[in-house]
C-alpha cells in the first residue's frame, strides 16, 4: 500500500522517515571535523600506507638481493683471517667424495710410452677388454682383464687377475704384492708390457 486509510476514507500522503535529532546531532561533528581536517587526514593515510608498504618489503626481502653487504662481510673476514701465519699450512682433510691420490703408474709399451694412470681409492684394473678395465692396453699378450692396483691399509698393492701370461714384479711371478716406488711391472714374461710405478 502507498498511503495510509485515515478516518472517514480520507487518505492522507506518506511522509518520508526523517533522521531522528540524536542521530542528526552525532553526526554533524564528524562532518564537521571531516571538512575541517581533510587535508591532514588525507596526509596522515597516505604516511600510513607507505609505511605499512615499507615494512612489508623489508620482511619480505632476501639476503641474496642485497650482495654489496654480502662483500662487506667477506673483506672484514679477510682482514680478520690476514692475522693468521702464512708459513704454516694444514693438512686438507679428504672428504669421501674425492678420492685421494697414492701415486702413478706409467704403461710403456715396446719401449715407448703409452699412458699415465693415477692410483686412486677406486681400484685400477689393467686389461684389454674395454669393457672391464679402467686401463686399457689393447696387445694380444693382455688377458681381458689382467691385473688390478689398488689402495689397502696404506700401501699400493697390485694383483694379479687369474690372466693367461701372468704378471710379474721386478721379474718375479707374484699373485699379489705391494709395490715399492720405481718398482717395475711386466704383463707377461716377454717383458714388452712395462708398468712402472711411482710414490
Amino acid at each position: 500500500m502507498d498511503h495510509f486509510s485515515a478516518p472517514g476514507g480520507a487518505k492522507r500522503p506518506h511522509r518520508p522517515c526523517r533522521p531522528s535529532v540524536s542521530m542528526r546531532v552525532a553526526v554533524l561533528p564528524l562532518l564537521d571535523f571531516w571538512r575541517q581536517n581533510r587535508s591532514v587526514i588525507l596526509l596522515g593515510a597516505a604516511a600510513l600506507i607507505a609505511i605499512a608498504v615499507l615494512v612489508w618489503f623489508i620482511l619480505r626481502r632476501r639476503p641474496d638481493d642485497f650482495p654489496e653487504i654480502k662483500l662487506k662481510k667477506k673483506s672484514q673476514s679477510l682482514e680478520n683471517d690476514m692475522t693468521l701465519i702464512e708459513g704454516r699450512q694444514e693438512t686438507p682433510v679428504r672428504s669421501a667424495f674425492s678420492p685421494g691420490i697414492y701415486g702413478k703408474i706409467e704403461v710403456t709399451v715396446n719401449d715407448q710410452q703409452l699412458s699415465t694412470y693415477l692410483i686412486t681409492d677406486n681400484p685400477l684394473t689393467i686389461g684389454r677388454d674395454p669393457a672391464q678395465a679402467l686401463a686399457i692396453i689393447q696387445e694380444a699378450i693382455v688377458s681381458k682383464l689382467h691385473c688390478s692396483i689398488f689402495y689397502r691399509d696404506g700401501q699400493v698393492v697390485i694383483k694379479d687377475l687369474n690372466s693367461t701370461n701372468g704378471t710379474y714384479v721386478n721379474e718375479e711371478k707374484i699373485s699379489e704384492q705391494a709395490l715399492q716406488d720405481h718398482d717395475v711391472v711386466y704383463l707377461g714374461k716377454k717383458g714388452t708390457i712395462k708398468i712402472v710405478y711411482h710414490k
